[in-house]
C-alpha cells in the first residue's frame, strides 16, 4: 500500500473526512494559540472546568431546540461565561478555589447528563459528551471557522498584554493596565470550547486544546513559537486520530485525544534527554 493510499485516499474520497479535516485544523489553529496561554497562566484545571461548564447550557439548548448547532452552541457559551464569571469571585489560590472548581466541574456536568437524559436517548448523551467530528455538517463547520478566525484574529490584536499577562502578571499591575485582559482571555477560552464542543463533546474539547500546547512547551520555547509548534501537534494529532478511527473503526474523538496525548509523552521524553544530554555535548565542544 502506498503512502498516498494509506493516508490521502480517505481524505480525497469521502467527503465526511474531508469535513472532519477541515473542522479540526480549524480548532487547531485556534486551540494552539488559547491552550499555549491556557498553560502558560498555570489555569489547566480552569480549562477542564470551563469545558463541562459548557454542558448545562448545551443541555438547555437539546430541550429547547434539539440536536441544533446553533442552540447548543449559544446554550454552552452562556453557562460557560457565568462559571468563568464565578470562577473570578472565588479568592484565588489555595485549596479553596480548587474545590471550588471541582464543585463547579462536577455539579455542570452531572446538571448537564440529567438533562439531557430527561428528554433525550442515550445516543444524545454519548453525542453530548463526547461530540460526534465525523458528523460535522456545512452549518457546524462554517460555525467552527467563523469562531476559530475570530479568535486568532483576537490573540492577534492583544498577543503583547495576553502573553506577558501569562508570563508576568504582575508586570501588568505595576505598569498600571486596567483593561481586563483577564476577563478577555476566559472569554475566548470559553468561544474556543464552544467551537470544540461540536467537535469533541464536553469530556473530550479540552483535550486538544490542552495537550498540544504542553506537548509544545516541552521544546522550551518562547509563547510564539509554542504556539505553532502547538497548532502543528494539534493538525498532525487530527490526522493521525482521524486516519486510525478509519482504519481500525475507533471513535475519532477519543483516537485524536490518544494521538495528542502520545506527542505530549514523546516530546515530554525528548526533551528531558535532551536536558540530560547538554552539559555532556558543551563539554565535547
Amino acid at each position: 500500500m502506498s503512502l498516498h493510499t494509506l493516508i490521502i485516499e480517505p481524505f480525497a474520497t469521502l467527503a465526511f473526512m474531508r469535513a472532519a479535516l477541515v473542522a479540526c485544523l480549524a480548532l487547531a489553529l485556534m486551540n494552539g494559540a488559547v491552550g499555549t496561554l491556557l498553560v502558560l497562566r498555570r489555569m489547566s484545571l480552569d480549562g477542564e472546568v470551563l469545558s463541562h461548564a459548557v454542558m448545562p447550557g448545551a443541555a438547555v439548548g437539546f430541550l429547547y431546540a434539539g440536536p441544533s448547532p446553533l442552540w447548543l452552541s449559544l446554550g454552552g457559551l452562556a453557562s460557560g461565561l457565568a462559571v468563568a464569571a464565578l470562577g473570578g469571585l472565588i479568592t484565588r489560590g489555595g485549596a479553596r478555589r480548587d474545590a471550588a472548581l471541582v464543585a463547579f466541574y462536577l455539579v455542570a456536568l452531572s446538571l448537564g447528563v440529567l438533562l439531557v437524559a430527561w428528554r433525550g436517548s442515550n445516543v444524545d448523551v454519548m453525542r453530548v459528551l463526547f461530540g460526534t467530528v465525523l458528523a460535522i455538517d456545512r452549518r457546524a463547520l462554517l460555525e467552527i471557522a467563523a469562531v476559530s478566525s475570530i479568535i486568532v484574529l483576537v490573540i492577534a490584536a492583544f498577543y503583547r498584554p495576553l502573553a506577558i499577562g501569562a508570563i508576568d502578571p504582575g508586570f501588568l499591575r505595576a505598569v498600571g493596565a486596567r483593561a481586563p485582559y483577564g476577563a478577555l482571555f476566559s472569554t475566548l477560552v470559553v468561544l474556543a470550547l464552544v467551537a470544540s464542543f461540536q467537535a469533541f463533546g464536553t469530556l473530550l474539547a479540552v483535550g486538544p486544546m490542552l495537550l498540544p500546547a504542553a506537548a509544545a512547551r516541552c521544546w522550551g520555547l518562547g509563547a510564539a513559537m509554542s504556539m505553532a509548534l502547538a497548532t502543528g501537534f494539534a493538525f498532525a494529532a487530527s490526522v493521525a486520530g482521524l486516519l486510525l478511527s478509519y482504519y481500525v473503526n475507533l471513535p475519532s474523538g477519543p483516537a485524536i485525544v490518544l494521538a495528542a496525548g502520545l506527542l505530549f509523552g514523546i516530546s515530554l521524553a525528548a526533551a528531558n534527554v535532551l536536558r540530560r544530554l547538554a552539559p555532556i555535548i558543551g563539554r565535547n565542544v
